[in-house]
């Protein structure tokens, strides 16, 4: 039976090998920075069915009773169970009344057969029993293009394990990548005559296809039309095409669900609480963005502001522009303009933060690479505010990520020690660990100096305020602090290298504010 020092032993070598392969599997990436619950439940009530009483009958023999369709293709029949000792069904009844109906061809005695059983054993009425179906003609086709089956009928998200389902997973979009086959040209068909329940030829006819053509980012290669970009499929009765812009009518809500498009995509409604938009390029929302999680490689832009209640994260390959920002999480590689307010909020940019005419800047954290351009930030009772300029915050982002894991691999390394020091028979299985855990330390050493020359790329950026910054708000260039202690008006902080401080001179000319 192994002891307790061995389980320790094991559970620290598992531990620390885990840490390393995190290290591996993760390189330096700083890890995600919210994730928002995608989840809603879906209760599934069942209910109970009220007994029905059965009703008496008069004593009857088992009888069926046939009924041919109009087009005379198909014979149903009804099957009705003897009543207390009298005579049950038999085929013979069966034959009896499919002859009454004059059908002859396609009886289907199986079928028959079954429901006869099921009726005479359970004494219930079997009906809409399909006894007979007859032999449908062939149309004679022509060659014409066929939409894909997967196109035509949109895929909804299937449920999840446990039952539920999450309606923000549905979408009425359809979306294919380049080289998807969207339609193929089907084979020339000869026509074939049919026979009906009743034995009578049914003539065939000359088929006339719908005719559908290909559209814009359409490519022909032999049979098969395929998409020639990452886009939106769409279809009418005479044409269909690929949409490199996605268009949404109204809101981002269960209507839409989650949005996740290679190309623009342009909202005329608001993105509501908990959806997700992604885009391969820019997004566009003509009114408010709520608590919601936007990723987008181009610019996003939207008509009125962010309402993030402490949960939207933003990710933005380009720029920001907005009315107002208000308690969320943005990563920008480019500008950020706000026109009115930022509040609240975590506002990375590896450009420059620029305010309206008024704009102001009210608690929460800024990192801006460039600088910042606000009329007033802070106030005299809001929390505190914090504005980091000439860094490059994804380094910074890096570098907090491998500290972290460097603190956890260098406690594994020390309880390995005293491991090895407290039981010498267990060195042997804790040296290679221990020499593995060291050169990882090392390795994340050497990362983060390489990284650490990267962090100030900017130490000319600058923070301008055209009218007042109040006490209490802190500013760093290139990790040099300043905290402002009195309001100070028409300012401009800058950082000075040789004295190693940050230098407040008056603003002389000020600079165009962001346009809304």
């Amino acid at each position: 039976m192994a002891s307790s020092d061995d389980h320790a032993i094991e559970n620290l070598i598992r531990g620390s090998q885990k840490l390393m392969r995190e290290l591996v599997e993760t390189g330096t990436e700083e890890p995600d920075a919210a994730r928002l619950a995608a989840d809603i439940e879906a209760n599934i009530q069942k209910e109970e069915m009220a007994a029905l009483d059965t009703l008496e009958t008069p004593p009857t023999d088992g009888r069926v009773e046939v009924s041919v369709s109009k087009d005379a293709m198909i014979a149903y029949a009804t099957f009705h169970p003897p009543t207390e000792d009298r005579a049950p069904l038999a085929r013979d009844d069966v034959q009896k009344a499919l002859d009454k109906a004059k059908v002859s061809a396609g009886i289907d005695w199986e079928t028959i057969t079954e429901a006869v059983h099921r009726c005479n054993t359970e004494k219930a009425v079997v009906g809409n029993v399909a006894a007979a179906r007859g032999t449908a003609p062939t149309s004679a086709m022509p060659s014409f293009l066929i939409i894909s089956r997967d196109l035509r009928e949109r895929r909804e998200t299937e449920d999840t394990p446990d039952g539920r389902i999450d309606f923000r997973e549905r979408t009425p979009f359809t979306l294919v990548k380049k080289g998807d086959e969207l339609a193929a040209w089907t084979l020339r068909r000869e026509g074939r005559m049919g026979t009906s329940v009743r034995g009578v030829a049914v003539a065939y006819a000359k088929g006339t296809p719908t005719v559908v053509k290909p559209g814009k980012n359409t490519v022909e290669e032999g049979r098969k039309i395929l998409a020639a970009c990452d886009g939106r499929f769409q279809f009418t009765s005479e044409a269909f095409w690929v949409d490199e812009v996605l268009g949404v009518t109204g809101d981002v809500d269960y209507h839409t669900g989650n949005i996740d498009f290679p190309g623009d995509v342009i909202i005329e409604g608001d993105i509501r609480d908990g959806f997700n938009v992604k885009a391969g390029r820019s997004v566009f929302c003509r009114k408010s963005i709520e608590a919601s999680r936007i990723d987008c490689r181009g610019d996003l832009i939207t008509g009125q502001g962010v309402i993030g209640r402490r949960q939207a994260v933003i990710r933005v390959g380009g720029g920001l522009r907005a009315k107002f920002v208000e308690g969320c999480y943005i990563d920008a590689a480019g500008p950020i303009l706000v026109q009115t307010s930022i509040m609240n909020s975590s506002v990375h940019t590896l450009d420059r933060v620029r305010m309206g005419d008024r704009g102001i800047i009210v608690g929460g954290l800024i990192y801006a690479q460039n600088g910042v351009w606000a009329a007033q930030v802070g106030t005299d009772r809001s929390p505190r505010t914090e504005i980091h300029c000439g860094i490059d915050y994804r380094v910074e982002q890096k570098l907090a990520w491998i500290r972290d894991k460097t603190i956890g691999l260098a406690m594994k390394l020390k309880e390995i020690e005293t491991r090895m020091k407290g039981s010498p028979e267990s060195a042997g299985r804790l040296g290679t660990l221990h020499g593995e855990v060291s050169a990882a330390i090392q390795r994340m050493n050497a990362q983060s100096q390489a990284l650490a020359e990267k962090q100030d790329s900017n130490d000319k950026a600058e923070v301008l305020i055209r009218e007042t910054v109040f006490p209490g708000t802190y500013i760093e260039i290139c990790h040099v602090p300043h905290l402002v202690t009195l309001p100070m008006r028409c300012v401009v902080f800058r950082l000075d290298r040789a004295k190693g401080k940050i230098m407040a001179s008056r603003l002389e000319k000020r600079p165009e504010p962001a346009s809304g």
